[in-house]
């Protein structure tokens, strides 16, 4: 994978709370159809990395690249192009209690503008991938830990995303349902996605040969290069 030309290019890009600075002076790359590790202890900066990278956080100096815009000057317009880009899988699963795991998901394509006839196969599709297409009418918090975060893997990738962001996406699962959910991770980057996943798991990040970034205290402190 290490020779795809990069699909998100970092260049001295620091984040500030006020006085208080979260990244500093981070410069990378990453490769298309890569793998990747984001480590270091809590706190390091993993989690604000990844919100960067989607303008979830606004950047507070230096430039990153995702698929040839910059997002420092990214304009309006270009946002909702931004966005597709990426399928982001959240912690604390982010879904919608009151709304069905069909319609969780269905209203990331609604905002994306599909018509409902595609949406109506799309999310049958993405839930029959995750192994929970007889969860289709359930409420989220009528599920286990594991069965949320399936559901959360399927809204990220319903809109086929380039790019998989997962933060700490197995740090409230029994070992078996994180298993399933590295599995499908795997399934999603042998596809063709890029793969980011911010984690402080020891045994995860040894399960599966895959470039590490490690970060400490905002700073980048190793980088063991595309794999």
């Amino acid at each position: 994978m290490g020779n795809s030309a990069p699909i998100i290019r970092i260049f001295h890009v620091y984040k500030r709370y006020g006085s208080q600075t979260a990244l500093a002076d981070i410069t990378l790359d990453i490769n298309a159809k890569e793998f990747v590790f984001v480590t270091g202890p809590s706190g390091a900066g993993k989690t604000t990395l990844l919100k960067l990278l989607y303008l979830g956080e606004p950047i507070s100096e230096g430039h990153i690249i995702v698929d040839g815009m910059n997002l420092t000057r990214i304009k309006r317009d270009r946002m909702p192009f931004l966005r597709r880009l990426f399928g982001v899988i959240f912690q604390d699963y982010n879904l919608i209690p009151n709304k069905t795991v069909y319609e969780n998901i269905a209203l990331v394509l609604e905002i994306a503008g599909h018509k409902r006839n595609m949406i109506t196969k799309k999310v049958g599709s993405v839930l029959r991938a995750v192994g929970m297409e007889d969860r289709m009418n359930a409420y989220p918090p009528s599920l286990s830990g594991g069965e949320q975060q399936k559901i959360t893997i399927a809204r990220a990738i319903a809109g086929d995303p380039k790019i998989i962001l997962a933060d700490e996406p197995t740090g409230s699962l029994d070992e078996d349902s994180a298993g399933d959910i590295m599995n499908l991770l795997r399934v999603l980057h042998a596809r063709g996605a890029t793969v980011i996943i911010a984690t402080h798991d020891k045994e995860l990040i040894r399960s599966i040969p895959a470039r590490q970034i490690r970060l400490d205290h905002g700073h980048l402190r190793e980088d063991t290069g595309s794999i």
